[in-house]
């Protein structure tokens, strides 16, 4: 069994099956490691830089998703193994299984969808995971949103789940994520919607919905993809 991460703050062992991925691959029947208490929006890395502030009042809260990233180290069909360097979960191989239903595979430019076999070994991915795996050698997950094809020097842009959304008489707003991180919105800050035609602006930028968000290094919001909400994918 691999060396825990020792800057892992709490990890908890339990039983379980971790659910199968869209891509018709079973995990298979393991004890599942459940991971917490690490703020991953801010995970430092390549292409990346701590953006926003933690809100004081809303750390410490269960996080429901948690970012790694490293090197690819192989694509099959329907997963990716990586080496993980991020503080986060456990360093080292980790398979990634990539659900047809639930996975989001993205350009870090532009927040298209890439297809995984255009993601090529040795490239650096970020990735947001649920928080349990399976403790089998490597450990494996599901991906629940994979940022690839990052440019030298480029920041990779976030996943952010939205706790609130404040706007300013200026025409400015707060945006305030589930896991306690504030970043700053400029009224002009360009937004468009994942995959439809449909007009949005930063109003429809609610409490629980799930966005791309590219910042610079102060944290200040410089373009925003916004998935839909759960009512409107029925």
């Amino acid at each position: 069994m691999t060396k825990m991460n020792r800057n892992t703050l709490a990890v908890v062992i339990c039983a379980g099956i971790l659910a199968v991925s869209g891509s018709g691959m079973a995990m298979a029947q393991a004890p599942t490691i459940l991971a917490g208490g690490v703020s991953t929006e801010n995970a430092g890395g390549p292409g990346a830089q701590n953006a926003g502030t933690q809100d004081a009042g809303t750390q410490g809260l269960m996080q429901e998703s948690y970012r790694i990233f490293g090197p690819v180290l192989s694509v099959e069909e329907g997963r990716i193994t990586i080496d993980n360097q991020s503080e986060v979960s456990f360093k080292g191989e980790i398979v990634l299984h990539i659900s047809d239903e639930t996975s989001r595979v993205l350009d870090a430019v532009d927040g298209f969808p890439v297809q995984l076999s255009d993601i090529k070994v040795g490239e650096v991915i970020y990735v947001n995971i649920g928080p349990a795996m399976t403790m089998s050698l490597p450990p494996q997950t599901t991906a629940e949103t994979v940022i690839a094809k990052i440019p030298a020097d480029f920041k990779a842009p976030e996943m952010v789940t939205v706790k609130s959304m404040e706007w300013h008489e200026n025409g400015d707003w707060t945006l305030t994520g589930v896991d306690g991180t504030v970043y700053q919105i400029p009224g002009e800050c360009p937004i468009t919607p994942y995959r439809t035609r449909q007009i949005v602006t930063l109003a429809d930028v609610t409490e629980s919905r799930e966005i791309l968000l590219w910042t610079d290094a102060e944290g200040n919001g410089q373009k925003i993809v916004l998935f839909a909400a759960e009512d409107e994918m029925l």
